[in-house]
C-alpha cells in the first residue's frame, strides 16, 4: 500500500476528493495505522465498470512504489515543509527527504482560495473553474511519476491532461493544457459539478444509481427555480462534504450497514424530497397523494417506525445510539451528531428524516410536515438578493408554498428580522 492522508489539516475532505476522483467508487477505504497516527493508510478495492480516473487511483494505491505518497489537505496557510503559500498556487507536489527517507508529497488548499475559488484557463483563455477534486487529481499525476522517477521536463502538460479526464467525467470545462496559469477566483463549470451524493452512492454502489440520478435531478430543479434556492444547495453541499466522504468510505466495507442506511436514510429522504419537489413546484393533486403514499412505504412499520423517530430525534439533540446498535452504525454517531450541528446539513437531512420517519409513525399530516420544514429552510441566513432581482427572486419563493400559504409567512416572520430592507417586497408576495 502507498497511498496515505495526513491527519492534520482536513483529511476527510482529501478523502471525498479522492472518492470523486474514483466516480464514487465505495470499494475506496481508509485504515489506521498503527505505528503513525499522523497518517491515515488508503485503501481501494475497485468495483468492476468505474471509470478511468478510478483506475489511476487503484494503481497508485495498490502498486508498491518504494516510496509513500502522503496527501494533505490544508484549510489555508503554508505548506510547513516548503514554506509556499497554497493560497495562491492551488497545489504542489514534491519529494521529501527531510526526515532520512524519501516521501512522496502532495499538498493542496482544500479551503479553495479561502473560500474565493481557483480557476484555470480553457483553450479560448475564458476562466474555469479549478475544484478540490479536481486539484488533487492533477497532484497525484504529478506524484506517480514522482514515484517512478519519469517526472517530465514540463511536467504540467501530463498533468492537465490527466486533469482533463476527471474533468471530462464531471461535466466540467476542459482546460488547456498549454496554458498553465490560473489564480483565485471564480470560472465557468460549464455545467458539470463535483459535488457528489456520497454516502447515496455507497449505499446504492453507483454513481449512476437511480436513486443518484433522482436526487440529482431534484437538486437541479431547485437550483434552476431561484438563486436563493441555489446558494442554499451550494451551503448544504458544503456542509455535507465535512461528514459525508467519512461515512461513505465506512459504509464500502460492510454491506449491512449499506443496506441499514439505504433502508432507514436514504430512501425516506429521497421520497421526502420527491414529495416536497411535486407539492411545491406542482401543487396537490394525484402526483402529491402517491407521493405520500411512497413516503409512508419506505418508512416500513417492521424497522418500527416510532423507534426510528425516537432514535433520530436522539441524534438530532447529541445523544448516544443505543446500544444494541450494530458498532459500525454507532461509529456513524459522531459524524451524525456533526451534522446536527450545522445550519443547512442538518436542516436539509436529519430533520426530513426525522419528520418523515413521525409523520409515518404517529400519522400526522405528512402534507403539513413538509409544509412546516419548507418553512424552516435557513434561508435567513443568507444574503438578501440585490434590489435588482429581488421582487422576482421572492415572487418564486413565495409560489413554492401555494400549497400551504400559512408557512409562507412562518417563514417570512425570520425573513423579516434577516432582511429588514426587504420589508416592503416581502409583504408583496404575501410572506407578511
Amino acid at each position: 500500500m502507498t497511498v496515505f492522508i495526513d491527519t492534520s489539516g482536513t483529511p476527510d475532505i482529501a478523502f471525498g476528493d479522492l472518492f470523486t476522483a474514483t466516480g464514487s467508487d465505495s470499494g475506496l477505504g481508509e485504515v489506521n495505522v498503527p505505528t503513525d497516527s499522523t497518517v491515515f493508510q488508503v485503501t481501494y478495492i475497485e468495483t468492476a465498470g468505474a471509470p478511468a480516473t478510478a483506475d489511476r487511483i487503484n494503481q497508485l494505491v495498490n502498486t508498491d512504489f518504494g516510496v509513500p505518497i502522503v496527501i494533505s489537505a490544508l484549510n489555508d496557510g503554508t505548506d510547513p515543509i516548503t514554506g509556499i503559500d497554497l493560497t495562491t498556487v492551488a497545489g504542489e507536489t514534491y519529494v521529501d527527504s527531510s526526515s532520512g527517507t524519501s516521501i512522496v508529497r502532495v499538498v493542496y488548499d482544500s479551503s479553495q482560495c479561502l473560500g474565493s475559488g481557483f480557476f484555470a484557463f480553457d483553450v479560448n483563455g475564458k476562466q474555469i473553474s479549478f475544484p478540490g477534486p479536481v486539484i488533487l487529481y492533477h497532484e497525484l499525476s504529478h506524484a506517480l511519476r514522482a514515484a517512478t522517477g519519469t517526472t517530465q521536463t514540463n511536467d504540467e502538460i501530463p498533468a492537465e491532461t490527466d486533469e482533463n479526464v476527471l474533468r471530462s467525467q464531471e461535466g466540467l470545462c476542459l482546460r488547456d493544457v498549454n496554458n498553465h496559469g490560473g489564480g483565485c477566483g471564480a470560472g465557468d463549470t460549464c455545467g458539470g459539478t463535483v459535488n457528489g451524493c456520497f454516502i447515496v452512492s455507497a449505499t446504492t454502489g453507483s454513481a449512476e444509481s437511480e436513486e443518484v440520478q433522482r436526487l440529482r435531478a431534484l437538486r437541479e430543479m431547485v437550483a434552476g427555480a431561484t438563486r436563493l434556492g441555489a446558494t442554499l444547495i451550494d451551503r448544504i453541499y458544503d456542509e455535507y462534504y465535512q461528514f459525508s466522504p467519512a461515512i461513505a468510505g465506512r459504509l464500502g466495507q460492510d454491506a449491512l450497514a449499506r443496506q441499514a442506511v439505504l433502508l432507514v436514510a436514504v430512501r425516506p429522504l429521497l421520497a421526502w424530497y420527491t414529495l416536497a419537489g411535486i407539492l411545491a413546484f406542482d401543487g396537490e393533486g394525484y402526483g402529491a397523494t402517491q407521493a405520500m403514499r411512497d413516503l409512508e412505504r419506505v418508512c416500513p412499520r417492521y424497522l418500527g417506525r416510532t423507534s426510528v423517530a425516537g432514535v433520530l430525534a436522539g441524534l438530532r439533540a447529541g445523544q448516544p445510539l443505543p446500544p444494541r446498535m450494530p458498532p459500525l452504525l454507532q461509529s456513524f454517531a459522531e459524524d451524525v451528531r456533526k451534522a446536527a450541528t450545522l445550519p443547512h446539513a442538518g436542516w436539509a437531512i436529519l430533520d426530513p428524516l426525522a419528520r418523515a420517519w413521525g409523520a409515518a409513525g404517529g400519522r400526522r399530516d405528512i402534507r403539513a410536515e413538509v409544509a412546516q420544514w419548507l418553512a424552516d429552510a435557513p434561508l435567513d441566513k443568507l444574503a438578501a438578493p440585490a434590489d435588482a432581482m429581488l421582487d422576482g427572486e421572492l415572487s418564486a419563493l413565495a409560489g413554492l408554498f401555494d400549497f400551504h400559504p400559512e408557512s409562507r409567512r412562518v417563514l417570512g416572520a425570520r425573513l423579516t428580522r434577516a432582511w429588514p430592507q426587504a420589508i416592503s417586497a416581502l409583504a408583496r408576495h404575501g410572506f407578511i
